[in-house]
């Protein structure tokens, strides 16, 4: 058969031509691959029937779009069930249906657009409708409702920094102020207040609140931990969420968090890394009247946190030179884990 030079489109000053027996079957395998970079037009994606739709994100992420609730409509207009964000190197996690759900049958992911992007590149806001009925007591018939919920996404890191429903959701980028998302409040509240953190998280629970629900309005503690990564300052406040966890029957989750101490304690961080317990933990006696409390191994991070002469802790480790991070229980049996400078110690034969 005689080959078949077609000329399909051009991209910047790009023309690509493609050369092959069947060159129809060529083209619409090309226009395929295309459409999963998220550089051919609509005029070109409306040719090719998709089941999924990728739309690009600044800096090589992506979130990866499928189960159309609508699939007949153009590609542009389709509201989807399921809703995957992918990293540049191709590392993903599922943004809907949310952790613990079994069904995303009543959720539908808004149709994404460019304006969904802040003008910093730094954020991306995903809209979703929740639909199902409500009945108004006992015997009553249920009646349909839903309503609009948006989150937002730290691009970078992939945080899912709050999740908000009603007037919020309208807000809008402001195209003066590259991350204004509607108000100062509005955008205080999406990047900054619900950004979800194991403090935060440990402080909600200790008010009473169900550590379950709490996990799920964080979006599980795979997003707790891209949004609050494993450190100094929050090493305890991780290894308590995980005991609660564990209470609570919720295993699989505090079995994440472990893994992610586990992983940063072995890291190559020097003084940076976390402490990690060696397998002869030493007990020793503070011998300074009053040895202050650090949350990390420099003078910078003095805490409010202190212990007095003959206190008894155990040491934990024993670097960076000149520090030791121990483990001081209370006359209540509560752990108090802290850095404290060597010197102020006396190890116990």
């Amino acid at each position: 058969m005689k080959n078949t030079t077609l000329k399909f489109m051009k991209i910047g000053e790009t023309v690509l031509r493609i050369t092959s027996p069947n060159a129809q079957s060529m083209r619409a395998r090309v226009i395929t691959a295309l459409l999963l970079t998220g550089i051919v037009p609509a005029l070109v994606q409306a040719q090719v029937p998709m089941s999924t739709y990728q739309f690009a994100l600044p800096g090589g992420a992506a979130i990866l779009f499928s189960n159309a609730s609508n699939p007949q409509a153009p590609l542009s207009q389709r509201a989807w069930r399921r809703a995957v964000f992918r990293f540049p190197g191709g590392a993903t996690f599922i943004l809907s249906p949310q952790p613990g759900e079994l069904d995303s049958g009543g959720v539908q992911m808004e149709p994404p657009s460019g304006s969904n992007i802040s003008p910093s590149g730094d954020y991306v806001v995903i809209g979703r409708i929740e639909s199902g009925t409500i009945s108004s007591g006992p015997g009553e018939a249920e009646s349909p409702v839903s309503r609009e919920y948006c989150s937002m996404i730290e691009i970078r890191t992939g945080c899912v920094t709050a999740d908000q429903t009603g007037e919020i959701c309208g807000a809008g980028w402001q195209d003066d102020r590259p991350e204004q998302w509607g108000s100062d409040d509005q955008t205080n509240l999406m990047q900054k207040d619900d950004r979800p953190s194991a403090n935060r998280l440990l402080r909600r629970y200790r008010a009473g609140l169900p550590m379950r629900s709490l996990l799920g309005s964080e979006f599980g503690a795979n997003n707790l931990l891209r949004c609050d990564p494993p450190s100094l300052t929050n090493l305890e406040a991780y290894q308590q969420v995980s005991a609660a966890l564990r209470a609570a029957g919720i295993k699989d989750e505090a079995r994440l968090i472990d893994e992610a101490l586990s992983k940063k304690s072995s890291g190559n961080g020097g003084a940076a890394a976390l402490p990690t317990a060696s397998t002869q933990h030493d007990k020793a006696t503070v011998s300074a009247k009053k040895a202050e409390l650090y949350t990390a191994p420099d003078d910078a991070h003095l805490s409010r946190s202190y212990l007095i002469q003959n206190d008894e802790v155990v040491v934990l480790r024993l670097l960076p030179v000149d520090w030791a991070y121990v483990d001081y229980v209370n006359a209540s049996g509560k752990h108090l884990r802290r850095w404290i400078k060597a010197d102020q110690l006396t190890i116990t034969p």
